[in-house]
């Protein structure tokens, strides 16, 4: 369980630092439709945004590790303690001044985080049949419905929709992940239904998250997708997955994961870095391919 909660809280820290050199990517990238997957490979020629990956790469690869060994709703709650960090990052690096109420909720953060990992029960992952594998590959589809269904949003909100989605969509790559077994021969792991989902929400989740940047602030968009991540997965963990709490101490877990997310959310709310957009970024586009579009009157 040691090695899961030092991976779990290390992937957290490499979030954190990817979400912040994101932002600055995404702010000194040319604005693009929220679907458009052109926004990738523009965004990859900016020196932040590869190191951001590498960070998020490394992030992904932490949290495997962790889900492995920690239940769901508590890999996926250190994880989403990353919100807090990049409020750190932002303070400590880009000089942003925190607020009291988000002073406070730094150690708030920390007790919660403390109180999932003493109500945690260790145990490993529980094999799905192959039938409910091809069923996470299939919520793939449900995702690009909501996808879609941000393309009708105002320009305005479409950053919120779009960082809702991607949350989504990295909640189906941690549960993924969650039920991935590595075969042997490790060939074989391209006949897991799992090994696609995980690569294909992990593609879609980095999309959206991309272009929610563009719309809204790096803490709102951290905020919301780190939310969704950690209650979605933890719910499924908890009703499908077999994920449970050391017997009797489940207020414990209740109290822990309620707090590390609320005091999360609050230092999400300022810490943001001051990054001047770029004037092209301004220019009303289409939500789908990012081609300009008239100003309204």
């Amino acid at each position: 369980m040691t090695v899961g909660l030092i991976a779990a809280l290390a992937a957290a820290v490499s979030y954190a630092i990817g979400s912040i050199l994101q932002s600055v990517a995404a702010d000194r990238t040319e604005k693009s439709g929220a679907l458009d997957p052109r926004l990738m490979m523009r965004m990859i020629k900016q020196l932040p945004y590869l190191i951001g990956l590498a960070a998020d790469g490394l992030g992904f690869v932490l949290g495997i590790v962790a889900i492995q060994f920690l239940p769901l709703f508590l890999s996926e709650a250190l994880i989403a303690s990353s919100v807090g960090i990049t409020a750190i990052l932002a303070v400590t690096f880009l000089k942003v001044k925190l607020s009291s109420m988000e002073k406070l909720a730094l150690p708030g953060l920390m007790i919660g985080l403390i109180l999932l990992a003493l109500s945690a029960q260790p145990e490993q992952a529980q094999e799905l049949a192959l039938q409910w594998r091809w069923l996470e590959l299939a919520g793939v589809v449900v995702v690009g419905v909501l996808a879609l269904g941000v393309t009708w949003l105002p320009e305005r909100r479409a950053g919120i929709g779009l960082a809702v989605v991607s949350g989504v969509a990295f909640s189906g790559m941690g549960i993924a992940a969650r039920s991935l077994e590595v075969p042997d021969p490790i060939w074989e792991l391209f006949k897991d239904p799992s090994a696609y989902a995980v690569v294909i929400y992990g593609a879609l989740g980095l999309l959206f998250f991309a272009s929610a940047l563009q719309r809204a602030t790096v803490t709102t968009v951290t905020a919301l997708v780190f939310g969704i991540e950690t209650v979605l997965p933890s719910l499924i963990g908890i009703l499908f997955l077999g994920d449970r709490t050391r017997e009797g101490l489940w207020p414990l877990a209740v109290v822990g994961f309620v707090l590390a997310l609320i005091c999360s959310t609050i230092l999400a709310g300022q810490a943001e870095p001051e990054i001047p957009h770029d004037e092209t970024a301004a220019k009303a586009v289409s939500p789908v391919d990012g081609s300009s579009v008239p100003d309204e009157a």
